[in-house]
Formats: C-alpha cells, sequence, structure tokens
C-alpha cells in the first residue's frame, strides 16, 4: 500500500466484503484501475470494521476514484473516502474544525465542496438522523493547523440557504468532557402546576441574567403545566449558583429539582442505560432469525416461555442490487424482553433445545457492547498464543492487467 496511490475508505455497511465493494467503484466508472481491496477486521472475531484500505494503478486512478466515488451509497450507506497515509494525519486536532447550524438537507458532499475552495479536504463528514436528515452539524478536517484557521476566519457565519452557521475549533472527548460543568441551561422540575414562565424568571432572576425562562405545557393554550421547565443564564456561572442555592427548596409543599439541562443525545443515552440498568438480566438476545420475521412473529413465538413485554427483530437500509430501491432489511437478530429473569433463562434453553421459525437459533442474555468486548479480550488472553485466529485479511486482487504507458 502506498500513500499516493491508496485511498482509506470508511462508513462501510457491516456484511460488506472485498468484491462488492470492487464491483461499486466498477459500476460508477468501469476506467478506475483497482489494483486490491483489503477490508479491515476485528481482532478476534473477524468481523469487518466499516473500513477499508484500497490500492490502485496509479495515482490518477486514485484521484478519479475520489472525485467520483466519494460520498456514494452503498446499500443505503454513504462511504467517505480520503487519501491513505501510513504515518496518519499530521495536525488531526488542530487541523479539525466543528461546523453547527447546517440545513436539515445538507449532505456530506455539498460540505466537502464547499470547504475545499479553502484548502485541501482530508475527510469531511455532516451527522444524520435516522431518518437522513442533517443533525445540523459536522466535521470537516484538513491537512494542517493553518488551512484551518482560513476556514475559521472566512467562513464563520457565512449563510447558506438561509442558515448562519458557525465554525469552532474541534474538541476531543477529553476536553468536551472537562468543560462539561461549564453550562448554562437548567432544568426544573416539580414545579408547582399553575406557575408561568414569568413566575419561573422570577423565581432565578436574583442568581443572574436570565436569557429565557419556559414551563412545558401539553399545549399552549392550557392554564396548567408539565410541572418542569429550563431556565438559561447568560453566564455559566450564574447558573451554577443558582443550581446550587434552590436545589430541593420547598415551594408549595414540593422539594424543587434543579439540575443542568442535558443535551437530546445524553437524554436518550441516560434512558437507555436506565432501560438496562431496569430489565437487566430479562432481556434475551436471538440471532440467526429469518429475514421475513416482524416483531409481532417474534413476540408471538417466545410467549411459550412467559410473558414478552417487548419484542424487536433489528433492522437496517439495504440497496437492492437489482433494482437500485433502498428498503429496510432484517439484520437476523433481534431482542425479547421478559418480564422476570427467570422468564428469559428458561427462554434462553428453551431456545437451544428446539427449533424456532424451522431453523435453529442462538439465544443469551443480552449484555452491553463494552461488557461483551471485554470478556471477548479476558477470553483471548488467557488463550495460548498458538490458539490465536490469524489475522490476515482477505484481500481482493484485480487480475486484469495494469495498464502500461511506452514512451
Amino acid at each position: 500500500m502506498k500513500s499516493g496511490t491508496s485511498l482509506f475508505a470508511t462508513g462501510l455497511p457491516e456484511d460488506i466484503d472485498e468484491g462488492a465493494l470492487a464491483l461499486h467503484f466498477e459500476r460508477i466508472d468501469r476506467t478506475i484501475q483497482i489494483g486490491s481491496i483489503s477490508i479491515l477486521r476485528a481482532h478476534g472475531t473477524m468481523k469487518p470494521h466499516a473500513n477499508a484500505i484500497i490500492d490502485f494503478a496509479t495515482s490518477k486512478d486514485a484521484q478519479r476514484a475520489l472525485d467520483k466515488v466519494n460520498y456514494t451509497e452503498i446499500s443505503g450507506k454513504e462511504i467517505q473516502l480520503m487519501w491513505y497515509q501510513i504515518d496518519g494525519i499530521k495536525d488531526r486536532i488542530t487541523g479539525n474544525i466543528f461546523v453547527k447550524n447546517l440545513p436539515p438537507d445538507f449532505k456530506s458532499k455539498e460540505l466537502f465542496k464547499m470547504f475545499s475552495k479553502v484548502g485541501r479536504v482530508v475527510s469531511c463528514k455532516v451527522k444524520y438522523n435516522t431518518n437522513g436528515t442533517c443533525k445540523g452539524y459536522g466535521y470537516v478536517q484538513f491537512e494542517n493547523k493553518e488551512t484551518a484557521d482560513k476556514a475559521l476566519n472566512e467562513m464563520n457565519e457565512r449563510v447558506i440557504c438561509g442558515y448562519k452557521i458557525n465554525i469552532g475549533p474541534f474538541k476531543s472527548k477529553d476536553n468536551r468532557n472537562s468543560s462539561i460543568n461549564m453550562y448554562n441551561n437548567l432544568f426544573v422540575k416539580c414545579i408547582p402546576k399553575k406557575f408561568t414562565n414569568e413566575d419561573l424568571k422570577n423565581l432565578f432572576s436574583s442568581y443572574g441574567e436570565i436569557v429565557s425562562a419556559v414551563i412545558i405545557k401539553e399545549k399552549a393554550e392550557d392554564k396548567e403545566s408539565k410541572g418542569f421547565g429550563f431556565v438559561c443564564f447568560k453566564r455559566a456561572e450564574d447558573a451554577k449558583t443558582a443550581e446550587e442555592k434552590l436545589r430541593n427548596t420547598q415551594i408549595e409543599g414540593q422539594s424543587l429539582h434543579v439540575c443542568r439541562a442535558l443535551s437530546m443525545e445524553e437524554h436518550k443515552k441516560k434512558m437507555r442505560e436506565e432501560r438496562y440498568e431496569l430489565f437487566k438480566d430479562c432481556n434475551v438476545y436471538v440471532k440467526n432469525l429469518p429475514d421475513d420475521v416482524n416483531d409481532e412473529e417474534l413476540k408471538s413465538e417466545f410467549e411459550r416461555f412467559g410473558h414478552v413485554t417487548s419484542a424487536r427483530v433489528m433492522m437496517e437500509q439495504r440497496q437492492d442490487p437489482t433494482t437500485g430501491y433502498i428498503e429496510m432489511k432484517s439484520k437476523g437478530f433481534g431482542f425479547i424482553c421478559f418480564s422476570n429473569q427467570e422468564e428469559a433463562r428458561k427462554a434462553v434453553q428453551g431456545v437451544t433445545e428446539q427449533q424456532l421459525f424451522g431453523r435453529t437459533l442462538v439465544a443469551s442474555i443480552a449484555e452491553k457492547k463494552e461488557y461483551r468486548m471485554a470478556k471477548l479480550g479476558y477470553e483471548m488472553y488467557q488463550m495460548p498464543i498458538s490458539m490465536y485466529p490469524r489475522m490476515y485479511p482477505r484481500i481482493y486482487r484485480n487480475t486484469r492487467p495494469r495498464r502500461v504507458h511506452v514512451v
């Protein structure tokens, strides 16, 4: 693999193989000469990551692939190509910028074109919701800090499709976590239901300048609220003071609850963790499901083992190779939640002893991904070196003769 003739691909579907990826390039441009493709695989499990290294016949082929194939879709996944660098990106953090307030229909390709006018873009990605719309932000990686600084000066607050974008330096997770105490938005609950926005603002106004104070109602015309709201201060220090002073304050017989307002992603993560702890050891993971099984059929089949509170077949977007249409297809696994641990263990035992849906399924008590990976790492550590699985990746090699330039 050479830096000048190789590209790094990311965002690939989980079930992609080297041949299918080569076919995707050939469909878009048959003149692109590929030397080899190596899909990266996980240590121990050998499951493919969403990444690959692609070696081309010449640097011109690599550039043509970057121009034509970058940000195209495979099975509903938007793949991203970038130049492969053996030593990595020199300014990985300082050359990266964060872009927010993007339009809902904005795509990664449009962001790439926009910032390529400033300098060479190494990678560029817009974050999407599950329905395919833009989350409103994305990331752009330049070759060096100088180009990133130039983008910050020239592109900040530029208006795109009626949206004024904001650009800032990228912060690593460690730096973002270190500033978690710097917040100015508070979540307040156990508020008297007759409280108005003005009442809430007056309650907090003695601790600093307030940008907004909103009581949440079921409908705008309702006289009573849902008992919670949000208060946004201009300064983070004032918000911290108000939180400490008003926490557990008694108002009309209720103890006021005040804390940092979580973002939507943080709230969803917290809900997932609370749900996991609530139904821990009651949730069953099952795989090798037929492609045509839906949630209702899965629930009906497992009700023989106990009371099923929920059943879900995991789905993903896939592109039909013949028609080109994107459809929702089963991933071949799902989760069944029972009312207690005994029923869940009974279901796991029952699956190993009998066939369901006309085939042999594999079931286990569901665990968090980090727990499974930690367990796998421990098991690999305990194995003798001679028993370690071979880690050589499968490689697609082009058997067509390379072009020879005669001078």
